[in-house]
């Protein structure tokens, strides 16, 4: 039929991340190389769902929930809550 939209499958979780990754100048990268370091720089340049996977495996590796937790150590790294 024609004149009708075209139906579009749901976009994948990972559609949907690199859609939200933001997208930075070169500057900002050389900028993170200078400040903080070109390992540190070569990380941020990553999509975003390659540092997530990284940062859920590190999380998933830790030896106490404190090591990396997503909630600081005050609120008992949100693993109890009040």
């Amino acid at each position: 039929m024609t004149g009708l939209p075209s139906r579009r499958e749901p976009a994948s979780e990972r559609e949907v991340d690199d859609a939200l990754d933001p997208q930075y100048d070169d500057a900002y990268y050389e900028h993170i190389a200078r400040t903080i370091g070109p390992e540190q720089a070569a990380w941020a340049r990553l999509p975003r769902h390659e540092r997530e996977a990284e940062l859920r495996q590190m999380h998933a590796s830790a030896n106490t929930p404190d090591d990396i937790a997503i909630w600081p150590p005050e609120l008992d790294g949100g693993v109890h809550p009040r």
